[in-house]
């Protein structure tokens, strides 16, 4: 036991000091990316088997690494952007994860992965897939193949949206506000608002961590929708009260919450909120390690490229008319 304990920690502390390692050279992907992508380069040479603690490590650092992501949002910050701003944003969001849901089921799109797609389009990339996938428990290769998607699309958002905001007319602060909806990492945000400058930079976080805050509610919402379909016919077969709780409002979301909270008062220093984002990442980084290690790889294969076609066209779509609602 002791071993199989020691061999998880082992593999999974290799894996992401090689992503880290590789992720911060010159125009290399996010460590979180590269830790999904060695995963999936390990997993035909990695055997796991049933007595491994490879998921348990990498759900138990998922877990906490969104926890931490909360300390990154301050309620002043988001307040600051004005209603009219928040309520786009919320809209946006919803509406991007509604299509993208509703399409998938109809186009024969498993239902999981649909939700994942969409989770990880309309709130913070990698991290919101993975962490619903652990609400919804999502096999592996439909987390993989979720955050291998929006990564992608992230990427090329990163890149496209500050030149394509420039090229249609959109000020420095639009052209932030519109990052902001449309970039799904936190990271990619900040890359691309910052090649835009200040103003757009100001503009671009908060309306991106009012899409991250809006997992709490959706984690919450397929917990709930988890709880209610499942089968209790039996009186003493149903859940508690406390357990009830828990389906409707996961420990780790509600801690997520708290410490959105606790950073709002302004009691957390600055050092150590950056020392609490530095651990965030690697945990993130850990965690995207396990998923893409025990990967199945043919089963990956096996899904296609229509929910990466779907989830990318839905995007492009949602990126064209919120440009238009910034330009009128």
């Amino acid at each position: 036991m002791v071993a199989a304990w020691l061999r998880g920690l082992a593999l999974i502390a290799a894996g992401t000091i090689a992503a880290t390692l590789i992720g911060e050279l010159d125009q290399a992907p996010s460590p979180i990316a590269v830790a999904l992508l060695l995963g999936l380069a390990a997993s035909p040479f990695v055997h796991l088997g049933e007595s491994s603690k490879v998921p348990f490590f990498g759900k138990f650092a998922l877990r906490t690494g969104v926890v931490l992501l909360g300390f990154r949002i301050t309620l002043d910050d988001i307040a600051g952007l004005g209603a009219p701003t928040l309520l786009l944003a919320v809209a946006v969001s919803v509406t991007v994860l509604m299509v993208i849901v509703t399409i998938a089921r109809r186009v024969g799109v498993g239902r999981r992965l649909g939700t994942l797609l969409g989770v990880g389009s309309a709130i913070c990339g990698a991290s919101a897939v993975a962490a619903a996938g652990t609400t919804i428990e999502a096999s592996d290769e439909d987390t993989a193949y979720a955050i291998a998607t929006v990564t992608l699309i992230g990427t090329f958002a990163t890149f496209a949206l500050p030149a394509i905001g420039s090229w249609i007319g959109l000020g420095d602060r639009d052209t932030g506000i519109w990052i902001g909806m449309m970039v799904h990492d936190v990271g990619q945000v900040v890359a691309a608002s910052t090649t835009v400058g200040d103003d757009a930079l100001t503009a671009a976080i908060p309306v991106k961590l009012v899409r991250v805050l809006l997992l709490v509610p959706v984690l919450a919402i397929l917990a709930s929708s988890s709880l209610a379909k499942a089968p209790s016919s039996d009186h003493t077969d149903r859940p508690s009260g406390v357990h009830r709780l828990r389906g409707l409002m996961p420990g780790f979301v509600a801690l997520f919450l708290l410490a959105s909270i606790i950073s709002s008062t302004g009691v957390i220093p600055d050092r150590l909120a950056t020392v609490a984002s530095d651990v965030e990442r690697v945990l993130f980084t850990a965690a995207l390690f396990a998923i893409g290690v025990s990967v199945h790889l043919p089963t990956l294969r096996r899904i296609g490229p229509r929910p990466a076609m779907t989830s990318a066209a839905v995007w492009c779509v949602a990126c064209a008319t919120t440009a238009v609602i910034l330009l009128a």
